[in-house]
């Protein structure tokens, strides 16, 4: 299918700019945009798409997966308030 868009030259500059920055050809940009507009999901599932994969390959199952990330989330909280306590001053009221 082909559609013909006429945009505003300042739009048509920042898509050229963009071309020649990612290497891509601006009918490749203007692509990918509209990719992005329709299917606001297109850029989060292909930022997550090596975090699927490496779970994929862990071989954990969802329950373990979830066991390790809260056992992480305590332990990074238990180190966050250890380094809080020894950076604040300690005052006392009289």
């Amino acid at each position: 299918m082909s559609i013909r868009v006429v945009i505003p030259d300042p739009l048509a500059e920042m898509v050229a700019r963009a071309a020649a920055s990612k290497g891509k050809s601006p009918e490749a940009v203007v692509i990918e945009a509209v990719e992005t507009q329709l299917d606001p999901f297109v850029r989060l599932n292909a930022a997550l798409a090596p975090i699927r994969q490496a779970y994929q390959q862990s071989g954990f199952s969802e329950d373990e997966a979830v066991e390790l990330f809260e056992a992480e989330k305590h332990a990074m909280r238990k180190e966050r308030v250890k380094r809080l306590a020894n950076e604040s001053p300690r005052t006392s009221r009289l």
